[in-house]
């Protein structure tokens, strides 16, 4: 049984190309990959313990599982320790993660190897196989087919985050929700050789982004995290790798009602949905009116579902909004036939910035909570057709705004859920000269379009009722 786990266990490395295929979201991987592999070193620790205690001699047999035994359970200390190791050893507790992966499975050998080849045995050489064909993929991915070199063209420096212009030698594939492990120069030589930082490209050209290739992908990465040191050696000029795209494809064109959330850095999770749906409206709209002039005119068209597009982005600082105020702009000009309703909410109304021309569909807002919020998702589901909620940021966010779906679902009103694969650090990256408390950053919410709203500020925390009469559907 221990031995069936592990090779569940096995089935991928950082990231899993089996769960990209299927949708499986990638914190829904990690935390199955954690669940397993504590079950999987409970049993094997319980086997050893079993065995050794009826065993009558101490033979080559019993020695290895001896040998086994404390190899599992520095794994299991590893799994139930992997937070706090994580913070302490940074970059290097992935290979001592691995290091222990491999001398338990390679305990396992040793010891299915003292006897006679039998059927209990063989999930063990199978898992040696997914392990090592999964890091065979991964390597040939990266230095060989989706090997990926990109030059740093533009480095743009605010005190606490970085965005990085890069144009790589050939045009890449990417989707919005999608990430790339981005590798590095480091401070040392081979210091992040087979090293990569999870990003997401949150903009590019937008033409070549609505055709699913880029030349220019933009990161925007905090100066917060492990990649700290590897991100200060970056400057102009500079040539970096990039390993993907991974993720999912939520494929949000097909929904209606498309309602885009995010908190702080989250934006970078929503900017390119709302890129791409606003893109290809524009793209159709000028082919229908070619072909209103050509009647013999046979160029495609999208034909996107979407008809309402909301972005609602909570800042955590007024300040945030400089971090893509040229991508707003971008974006506001794009959006001719105002697809998208956006939204900044700000703590502070009167220190909003002029990041993007304010009118009916672009507003900077203050003072609405997560209850405003949920009002204004019953008013956006009494739209004909299927309505999505996308979340970005935090993992509190994010679960927060899962809570908010689920309370306003009914019998008569399905929302489907998604969350990005893009996780935001937490806590906010605090700017040098805000001395606030992460107290005193209140999350504020919109009202729809030009309606006026009620300036009554809620709490952030919600009391959850009984969630067994509803229903939600996950997009995976």
């Amino acid at each position: 049984m221990a031995a069936m786990n592990l090779t569940l266990v096995f089935l991928g490395g950082k990231t899993n190309p089996l769960a990209d295929l299927v949708r499986f979201s990638l914190s829904s991987y990690y935390l199955a990959h954690r669940c397993i592999a504590v079950i999987a070193t409970a049993e094997v620790l319980l086997h050893s313990g079993l065995i050794l205690y009826r065993r009558p001699v101490f033979d080559e047999f019993a020695k290895s599982g001896t040998v086994l035994s404390p190899a599992a359970g520095g794994l299991l200390v590893t799994i139930f320790g992997s937070l706090w190791l994580h913070r302490f050893l940074g970059r290097f507790f992935g290979l001592l993660h691995l290091l222990g992966a491999v001398g338990v499975l390679g305990g396992l050998v040793w010891h299915i190897a003292l006897r006679e080849i039998s059927p209990a045995g063989i999930p063990v050489f199978v898992a040696c196989g997914l392990l090592g064909s999964t890091h065979l993929y991964r390597l040939v991915r990266m230095f060989l087919f989706s090997h990926t070199q990109a030059t740093v063209e533009t480095r743009w420096d605010k005190e606490v985050v970085v965005q990085l212009k890069l144009v790589t030698d050939k045009p890449v594939k990417v989707f919005p929700g999608c990430y790339f492990y981005v590798f590095f120069n480091g401070p040392l030589p081979f210091y992040d050789l087979f090293h990569g930082y999870a990003m997401t490209p949150f903009w590019g050209s937008p033409k070549q982004f609505i055709n699913g290739k880029v030349s220019d992908p933009t990161f925007l990465i905090t100066r917060k995290g492990h990649h700290a040191n590897s991100l200060g050696c970056v400057s102009s000029g500079d040539s970096l790798r990039l390993d993907g795209p991974y993720g999912r494809d939520l494929k949000l064109y097909r929904f209606e009602t498309v309602v885009l959330t995010a908190k702080g850095i989250g934006i970078v999770g929503v900017l390119p949905f709302a890129l791409q749906l606003a893109g290809r409206r524009q793209r159709d709209d000028e082919a229908r009116s070619r072909h209103a002039r050509l009647r013999d005119s046979s160029e495609p068209v999208f034909a996107d579902f979407s008809r309402n597009v909301d972005v609602i982005w909570w800042l955590e600082h007024d300040y945030q909004d400089q971090w893509v105020a040229d991508q707003l702009r971008s974006l506001q000009e794009l959006d001719s036939q105002n697809l998208l309703v956006v939204w900044c909410i700000y703590p502070d109304s009167k220190k909003a910035s002029s990041s993007f021309e304010k009118n009916k569909y672009w507003s900077a807002r203050s003072n609405f909570g997560f209850d405003s919020f949920s009002r204004e998702l019953r008013q956006e589901t009494r739209y004909p057709g299927e309505t999505i909620v996308v979340a970005s940021g935090d993992a509190k966010f994010v679960d927060q705004i899962r809570h908010i779906v689920l309370q306003n679902i009914t019998s008569k009103r399905s929302i489907q859920f998604a969350n990005v694969d893009f996780v935001a650090p937490p806590g906010s990256p605090n700017h040098p000269s805000d001395n606030r408390s992460e107290s005193q950053v209140a999350l504020v919410n919109s009202t729809k379009k030009n309606q006026p709203g009620d300036s009554d500020v809620t709490d952030i925390e919600m009391d959850i009722v009984d969630q067994s009469v509803r229903r939600i559907t996950h997009i995976v």
